[in-house]
């Protein structure tokens, strides 16, 4: 049975909560909504994902949430966020080097996202990691998207690990609810949009890392446990 870690991508092993706000405000522009998000002060919105950012926009521009009409435009966000995809997103320090020695130590990495697979693969690409994972999942991967635990468990299933054998690491609520929906223990991000910019509480795990390379030690510390 082999070892996994398996990791979020947003906010997790790269800041990207700033290029999907300038991509909310290219789909504003290009639908006539006059409010525009903005910089060191709506990450906290964007970092929650395109769906997020498209309902900030409605809510300021009409004073109401058609989901309908949210659902309507994320794909015309996911192309305008294409455009825009590595102009600053960079990967978390460190985060390079802890894939590196994860790997190098046989531990078989995966990436389990809610951003959808084809922007994940751009996205890993451009910030040259992809090569690193085994399997990239999703929400369109399986149909459905965390806190559903499906994608999660999929996820270490391909990887031939275990949920004893594997951890889930994440930088938000919803990545918590997944890992324990599916019952794997959760390294939580102390730098991730979560904490950062959505006011997480990092009470709600043991396994707490406060830099990417931090998460070497407490891996191995929770995998030798299996």
């Amino acid at each position: 049975m082999n070892s996994a870690a398996i990791f979020d991508l947003d906010g997790t092993l790269a800041d990207t909560a700033l290029d999907l706000l300038n991509a909310g405000n290219l789909t504003f522009e290009e639908i006539g909504i006059n409010y525009r998000l903005k910089e060191n002060r709506d990450e906290g919105i964007s970092s929650k994902g395109g769906r997020s950012t498209i309902r900030q926009g409605l809510l300021k521009d009409n004073g109401f949430i058609d989901e309908q009409i949210v659902e309507n435009l994320y794909p015309k966000f996911l192309k305008n966020y294409e455009k825009v995809i590595d102009d600053n997103s960079v990967l978390y320090e460190g985060t390079l080097e802890m894939l590196e020695y994860l790997k190098n130590n046989k531990i078989q990495l995966g990436v389990c996202t809610n951003k959808p697979k084809k922007q994940a693969d751009i996205l890993l690409n451009k910030l040259g990691i992809h090569s690193f994972f085994e399997i990239i999942v999703g929400p369109d991967t399986y149909g459905c998207a965390k806190p559903n635990p499906k994608p999660l468990l999929k996820t270490i299933d391909n990887l031939g690990a275990s949920i004893k054998s594997s951890v889930f690491v994440g930088d938000t609520n919803t990545d918590y609810m997944t890992s324990k929906s599916a019952k794997v223990p959760f390294l939580l991000l102390s730098y991730g949009h979560g904490v950062i910019h959505q006011n997480f509480d990092t009470s709600c795990t043991p396994y707490l890392a406060k830099t990417a390379s931090e998460i070497i030690d407490i891996t191995i510390e929770i995998l030798k446990k299996y």
